[in-house]
């Protein structure tokens, strides 16, 4: 029942977001997913020597928007995330970004179709950030560790692979799933540490932690730090931000 709870509230937003009646608002053949995005992962190296990731989670003719993560863990872009929308016109790149601090930037730039962009940060003017796929790691045989998340009320068993699925720097990346959704944990060296959910090709969740490591699932309890929903509106161009309170415990 929760899980029908989560995702009415979220379609129910999108119709307020996008407006309904005449046409539809998604276009057919969109690729949007409620029950979780499918994603495309990208990287850069930062001149700090730090790695950005990107995870696009929409590229249809709406729009293109998704999350991003940055492998630092100290200076100016220490576990620096967010969500950004924008537009990919042909070759031409455009990204606003918001921090999860409420800080902003953009990305401008080129992208070579679907597989490479080189991007320009509007707070490092003149570096070319040049983002190329994420390698999918081969499919080992591995354990999965299983906990329960609540998101702001809504609970339910979450269930992780302990396969790593990248890692750059102190940036450790996994990738799960939670009634149906799919769950990205982002764990940093230091104990920091992210959990994002795809609710669907518009909407995330994203709840952070401080000192909780991927081995506490199992047997630690913790309340989120901080924590917020971002949905995006491909007919207002906009990101509204809504607060977001986190629980994990064993089970």
């Amino acid at each position: 029942m929760v899980k029908y709870w989560l995702l009415s509230v979220v379609a129910c937003l999108f119709l307020v977001l996008n407006g309904c009646g005449g046409s539809s608002s998604v276009a057919s053949g969109s690729g949007a997913q409620v029950g979780g995005a499918s994603m495309q992962q990208f990287q850069a190296t930062m001149p700090d020597g730090s790695v950005m990731e990107l995870v696009i989670f929409s590229n249809d003719s709406l729009s293109w928007s998704g999350e991003y993560d940055d492998s630092a863990e100290t200076g100016p872009y220490a576990y620096q995330d967010g969500t950004f929308s924008g537009t990919k016109n042909g070759d031409n790149v455009t990204m606003n970004c918001l921090n999860d601090d409420g800080t902003s930037f953009t990305m401008t730039g080129t992208a070579n179709g679907d597989s490479s962009f080189s991007l320009t940060r509007s707070d490092l003017p003149g570096t070319v950030l040049n983002f190329t796929p994420v390698a999918v790691p081969k499919a080992a045989p591995t354990t999965d560790v299983s906990f329960n998340l609540n998101v702001t009320g809504s609970n339910g068993r979450c269930v992780m692979s302990t396969q790593v699925f990248s890692k750059q720097g102190g940036m450790t990346e996994y990738h799960g799933t939670w009634q149906g959704l799919n769950v990205i944990f982002w764990a940093y060296d230091s104990g920091y540490a992210n959990i994002v959910i795809y609710i669907n090709d518009y909407a995330i969740d994203s709840l952070t932690y401080a000192s909780y490591r991927f081995s506490d699932f199992a047997t630690v309890s913790k309340n989120s730090n901080s924590g917020y929903m971002n949905a995006y509106s491909p007919k207002t161009k906009v990101i509204l931000k809504f607060g977001a309170v986190g629980a994990v415990s064993p089970g």
